[in-house]
Order: C-alpha cells, then structure tokens, then sequence
C-alpha cells in the first residue's frame, strides 16, 4: 500500500501535535515561535515498573520523534530512582515496589527498544539518562533542605493523585508515593543544569507532576520550564491501551511478534482506525481524508495503520512478511514459501516440525496433538470425507498422502481444516 506521508518540513512540531489532535494540555507561553527560535531539549520519562514498552507508550515516543526530525534534541529518562518510589497518577491503591535488581533489568531491557525504536527515523542522536545517577548521590538532609524547602504541602495536598487517595481513607497514601512529585520535579531542574532542557512531555495523567517540575525550576533557577501533556491512548470505548491491560500490546517482538501486532492493528474498528492512523503515525491528514472516504468494508485504513505501524516499530521488512503471512492465512495456500516468512507464519499459527528422514501422512499430521487440528483418527476421517482438507490450497481426501509431495517451498506446507482453521508443518532436511 502506498499512502502519502507528511514530511517534517512541512508543519510546525505544535501545529502538527494540534491537527493530529495530540495535545491535552500545555503552558501558554510554549509555542513553535519559541520552539523553532531557542530549539530546546524536551524530555519524556518512562516508568520501569515493566521490563517492556507498550502500545501506550508509543504517542510519548512519536511526539519526541516528530521534534527530533524537525532537528530537535530528545532526552529520555529512565526512572531507576523513582521507579524505585512508584508514581501515585492515576493509581487507587499502593503500589508494590520492585526490588533494585528488578528495576535496573527493566531498565536495561527498555532502552535497548527505545534505541531500535529511536535507530528507524533520523534527526540527533537521542540522549539517554537513569535519574538513579544522581538521586544516588544526594543525601536525606540534602533532598529535604535543598528540594523539599521549595515544595508547599498545601499545594501538595491538592494534587489529583493525591487527593483521591486521601479522601479514600482505606488505602490512603504513604509518605514515599507522597513524595515522588519532588523527585520528578527534581529531574526537570537537574536536566536544565545539564542539557540545557527546558521542556517536559508525557501523558495526560502527568500534567500535576510536570506542572510541579515547571515551578520547581523556576524556584530553583528562575527559569521559565514549559509542559505538555498528550491523550492517553484509548479507544472509542474509552479503554487504555497500557501495560495493565488483558492482552497488552508490546513493542517488544518476542512478547508480541511482528505479525500479531500487525493483526492487531488490522482488527482495530471502523471507528477507532482514523484516530490511531491520525495519531500514531506520519499519515499527510489530506490522504488521511482519501482513506476515510473509502467503503468501509475494504478497511484501507486499517490496512494503512497496520503497514504503517508495523514498519515504524518492527521495520519495513518484518511488515512486508506480515503482510505476506496474512495473505497465505487468509487463503491457506501459497505458491512459494520464504524461509523468512516460514518462520513469520509459524509464529501465528499452530506449528509442527518433522525430523528429517522421518515421513508424515497426513492423518498423522492432522491429528499430532502440538497441532490439535482432529482429536482423533475417527475425527480426522470424517473431515477428509468432507472434504474438508486442503494442504497448501489443494484439496485432498486420500489420509496416507505424504506431506512432502506438497512443499511449496522452505520445507514446508500449509495445512488448512475447513475455511478458518491454518497449520504449518515444517520438514528438518
């Protein structure tokens, strides 16, 4: 599918965020004048409590991307000292804290995707920073004298996240996620002092702790900091795409392969489509309108999204065989089959493999108990009298066929057991 992309020369980092319907809330005095004129840092920080990132992640990211190939510098923070604490947003009870060991391996584990995700698109060299570097080396009368002065409990107290905790007088909050505005305050002043930034970023449920981190900065350096908070990312029906959610969506391949976040995206309704197309990728919004005028029933916009999405996380390769493994899927045939795509098709579809020398009939294949398509030889008789059975697209009926006289190519077949069902065998040469 070819779909015009909008170049970064042609909008404004703000004006683009506001036509994408990207922008929650933001500092009046934060505008592309500024933006284009001074050039700052702008900065997101990321929340450890996961080893991987998720589909929520991806607006904080892309919007720091969309400013970095407008020749912008990025920074991303790691949270191995606040991740360590556990932010109170949006949260209704305490959080359990992960040990130190758990934090640094999700920490390791997240900026080695952030640097593949951050490696597809050009523009400077992302900064990478753990806020641990230097909590580590502050004190307890140091923090209290020289960061808690500036901070009004009263001002505190009145923080959403807060709040509610408080008035839930089962749960209530500790003193340690009472605190985790300081630190995250903190991080915006330290990173002025170092980089020069003087712009946070991060998701609607943020705006209280960024805003806090604007007016610490002006406390402590008599600078005037700058937020913006993006939409979370939800669907029509309001539900949040996190790493909380029944069947989260990872950027992390060996948790959600290539061709399943493909396949979710491609599923995505009539209704949530344009948003995510809108949103979540670099679509030019009049090709966008082209799209939305199509007939609904040809999902041109969820096929878009899909390609889309799927090439800027996974790479342009690993979308074209998603593509490709969906095709033969969906028909249950192929003409010729790619060891790359073999293996693409194996992670979606129920998988057996042959050791060489080894011959496999096809009663034997349909009732293989890794493969589960008969649950007994009666069953899969039954089916193959029904003509039921295709193997690679061709129907058979004869139960001794042997599956190697229908390789269509890397040693392999595709096994199909009426309209929907799809196997793959693989023979070991």
């Amino acid at each position: 599918m070819s779909v015009r992309l909008a170049a970064p020369s042609e909008t404004t980092f703000l004006a683009d965020l506001e036509a994408r319907d990207l922008i929650h809330q933001k500092t009046p005095d934060m505008t592309d004048a500024l933006l284009t004129q001074d050039q700052p840092p702008i900065y997101v920080g990321t929340d450890p409590s996961a080893p991987n990132l998720h589909a929520g992640n991806m607006i904080p990211l892309l919007g720091l991307d969309r400013y970095r190939r407008r020749g912008g510098q990025i920074i991303l923070l790691l949270g191995g000292a606040t991740g360590m604490i556990g932010d109170p947003s949006g949260k209704d009870a305490e959080r359990d804290l992960q040990t130190a060991d758990t934090v640094l391996a999700n920490i390791a584990s997240q900026r080695k995707q952030m640097e593949a995700f951050f490696a597809r698109t050009d523009g400077p060299d992302p900064i990478i920073v753990n806020n641990a570097d230097w909590f580590q080396e502050m004190n307890a009368i140091e923090f209290l004298r020289d960061i808690g002065k500036y901070f009004s409990v009263n001002a505190m107290l009145q923080k959403d996240s807060v709040k509610t905790r408080i008035e839930n007088r089962e749960q209530g909050i500790s003193y340690t996620e009472f605190s985790y505005q300081l630190l995250q305050g903190f991080d915006f002043v330290h990173l002025y002092r170092k980089y020069g930034c003087s712009v946070q970023m991060g998701g609607s449920d943020q705006w209280g702790n960024i805003v806090g981190g604007v007016d610490l900065l002006r406390r402590m350096e008599g600078v005037q900091g700058h937020a913006l908070t993006y939409p979370l990312l939800t669907n029509s029906e309001g539900k949040k795409y996190g790493k909380s959610e029944k069947g989260a969506i990872w950027l992390n391949p060996e948790e959600t392969s290539p061709y399943e976040f493909y396949q979710f995206w491609l599923n995505s309704t009539d209704a949530d489509a344009p948003k995510f197309l809108k949103q979540l990728t670099d679509i030019d919004l009049a090709a966008l309108k082209d799209l939305e005028a199509t007939p609904p029933h040809e999902r041109q916009i969820q096929k878009a999204l899909a390609e889309l999405l799927t090439a800027r996380v996974h790479g342009q390769e690993a979308a074209r065989l998603s593509i490709e493994a969906s095709q033969v899927i969906f028909k249950g045939k192929a003409d010729t089959l790619s060891s790359e795509l073999v293996a693409t098709i194996a992670s979606a579809v129920p998988t057996k493999d042959v050791p060489a020398g080894a011959s496999t009939s096809l009663i034997e294949a349909l009732t293989d108990e890794g493969l589960g398509a008969a649950a007994s030889k009666g069953e899969a008789r039954r089916l193959l009298k029904q003509n039921a059975v295709s193997v690679n697209g061709v129907k058979v009926q004869d139960e001794n066929a042997n599956l190697r006289d229908h390789i269509a190519g890397a040693g392999a077949v595709i096994l199909s057991v009426g309209k929907a069902k799809r196997f793959l065998v693989r023979f070991n040469a």
